[in-house]
């Protein structure tokens, strides 16, 4: 028992343990299952435990509405409501996440900028995008 507090206790308050952070293709189930202070509260425990980047691929709106038939395809119960009124992150959870980073001191780089390009305009390619045309967002830790 001793032993099991002893390793969960190395996870209560994060410090920072790794040059990059990934999160791919699971904040929406931590967002179904956690509501939006779970989602917050991952996030937040993320950045904690990132010296350096922080990549995030969020899923967008759209996938939420196919989670209980994913579910039923696996036999598993489903999640009673998975409406933006429960989860208000949902209707714009790219930018949900992003505060969240920020609010950790975190910014957000943008493909211009690790091309060495500063563009403004509406033509500016901020984002990666994966082959499920899902958007990454890397995040850098401001250092004071």
């Amino acid at each position: 028992e001793g032993q099991k507090n002893e390793y969960r206790s190395q996870f209560d308050e994060p410090r920072p343990l790794f040059q990059l952070t990934t999160i791919f293709s699971t904040t929406m189930w931590i967002h179904l299952h956690g509501g939006d202070d779970g989602l917050s509260e991952f996030i937040e425990r993320a950045c904690g435990w990132t010296k350096r980047f922080l990549l995030v691929e969020p899923q967008p709106s759209g996938c939420y509405r196919k989670a209980n038939k994913r579910l039923r395809k696996m036999g598993r119960p489903e999640i009673n409501d998975v409406t933006s009124s429960r989860l208000k992150m949902r209707l714009d959870i790219e930018k949900g996440i992003e505060s969240v980073a920020i609010r950790c001191g975190f910014r957000r780089v943008t493909l211009d900028e690790m091309n060495g390009e500063e563009r403004t305009d509406s033509k500016a390619n901020t984002d990666a995008v994966t082959s499920w045309n899902r958007s990454l967002f890397l995040f850098e830790r401001m250092i004071d």
